[in-house]
């Protein structure tokens, strides 16, 4: 397969994960943060997305420059729409689905005709008014609609796609972006707990662990798994290690290495992105998720976005720049 098509294949799918996961992030933060005007307390929702996406800068830069300060109401709707339309805001949904876009559009013959129309079809009513007034009249909804477009570009994907180079590609892109993202996720949640894992603020805990599970599609699955219990240590053991649910941090890395392998002829380690993800994959098979709580959660999660971005960089000298 040509550097070129392969690297496509490689972003279009890291840019569609993206978008998918930052509009379910908005449409779980839009409505913890309706319920924090009710209950005029805890945590700012929207304010811990930025910080996810390393964004809060760029969004205080925007607001600044309006040259007023801006009611809750307000700023909640802000963030939104920075974060859903924004095209200069290079984590917006709207700038992630037009990269896909464009590395589709050059690429199409390595995709189906369904998969350019999907991507194709959102990118247009993204930038449609009809997008603005929707999203206006209901931000839940709009969001909603976004992630089951994104979401049916992967059953696309997985689908009709032959598991040829190119599915790998998309695949390594795919899981790696969802591995980045969890450990962004689950650092920013921990970071604004802290106090509630040594069982302080049990009154809030709940709806905030809650919101763990919803931001990262695992509430269903881990309320089945842990019979409704929502313990804070349980919940990341679940979301790192849980090696049968497709969105856990063990499950993606594994996806990871075994299409880098596939890619390179069923051989063990021949890569140096295949290394990185290898000693991940180690620890994480032996991790003991209560000691990495007393030691620090924390460092364990950079490191995390460390290796990924170490992998990336790989994968990018190994077959795109060849």
């Amino acid at each position: 397969m040509l550097s070129r098509v392969a690297e496509n294949l490689y972003w279009i799918s890291r840019y569609v994960e993206r978008a998918e996961g930052l509009a379910r992030l908005l449409e779980d933060a839009h409505s913890m943060s309706l319920e924090d005007e009710v209950r005029a307390g805890g945590d700012d929702p929207l304010g811990n997305v930025l910080l996810m996406l390393n964004a809060t800068r760029e969004f205080d830069r925007m607001r600044e420059a309006d040259g007023f300060d801006r009611s809750l109401v307000e700023q909640r709707n802000a963030v939104l729409s920075f974060l859903t339309f924004d095209k200069a805001c290079g984590a917006s949904i709207c700038d992630s689905v037009a990269r896909a876009r464009e590395n589709a559009r050059a690429t199409q013959e390595s995709v189906t005709g369904e998969i350019w129309s999907q991507l194709n079809k959102l990118h247009l009513f993204l930038n449609s008014p009809r997008a603005i007034a929707r999203f206006s009249a209901s931000p839940a909804g709009f969001l909603a609609r976004i992630r089951r477009e994104c979401l049916l570009f992967t059953a696309l994907v997985d689908g009709a796609m032959p598991r040829t180079e190119g599915y790998h590609f998309l695949q390594i892109g795919r899981y790696l972006e969802r591995v980045d993202m969890l450990s962004r996720v689950i650092n920013v949640h921990c970071s604004a707990r802290e106090l509630v894992l040594t069982g302080v603020e049990p009154s809030i805990s709940g709806s905030h662990w809650a919101s763990l599970l919803r931001g990262t599609s695992a509430h269903e699955a881990y309320l089945q798994h842990a019979h409704s219990k929502l313990d804070p240590v349980e919940i990341v053991s679940y979301l790192l290690l849980q090696v049968e649910f497709p969105r856990s941090m063990r499950f993606g890395v594994a996806r990871c290495l075994e299409s880098l392998r596939w890619i390179s002829g069923g051989r063990e380690y021949v890569t140096m992105a295949e290394r990185h993800l290898g000693k991940l994959d180690s620890d994480l098979r032996y991790m003991d998720v209560e000691e990495l709580f007393r030691r620090g959660i924390g460092d364990f999660l950079v490191s995390v976005q460390a290796t990924c971005s170490a992998a990336a960089r790989d994968i990018d000298q190994t077959y795109f720049r060849t």
